[in-house]
């Protein structure tokens, strides 16, 4: 793993995506504080995924040694984050059962998912190209 081939789009996704993990174990609802993980049922575990998703693109561009996985991959999280960011939008229009307000947590959430959409399209857009390892040829002697 090499994290100097990172590019600045990765860095945003991999930080919004642990933002969001870490906004779904905090208080997202009032008066109780309840956390994401008490009341969203099973919002919680696609937020949760997407929030890898965007950790995983940072992964997959330190350890691949040709640029196209990285990109591929930037596409998809790219989508999975707008996916999230409607989940989290949706949960913030429709408060669950029981809740009066929306904590300082819920935000935090709304910016995570934003965050991976950004850096999942800054790293597709980004012109700089990903070092690639050096590649060793093997020269074979003549028959």
């Amino acid at each position: 793993m090499d994290l100097r081939r990172l590019r600045a789009g990765e860095w945003v996704a991999a930080a919004s995506g642990v933002a969001l993990l870490v906004s779904l174990f905090l208080p997202w609802y009032g008066p109780e504080s309840r956390t994401a993980l008490e009341s969203l049922a099973a919002f919680d575990v696609l937020l949760a995924f997407v929030a890898a998703a965007g950790v995983l693109l940072a992964i997959a561009a330190a350890t691949q040694p040709v640029p196209a996985v990285p990109i591929a991959l930037a596409a998809l999280v790219t989508f999975a984050g707008l996916f999230g960011v409607v989940l989290v939008l949706f949960r913030m229009l429709d408060l669950p059962d029981g809740a009066t307000g929306r904590e300082w947590a819920l935000w935090l959430g709304l910016a995570g998912t934003a965050g991976i959409v950004a850096g999942a399209a800054i790293s597709m857009r980004e012109e700089r190209s990903i070092e690639a390892a050096p590649v060793k040829i093997e020269s074979l002697p003549a028959p």
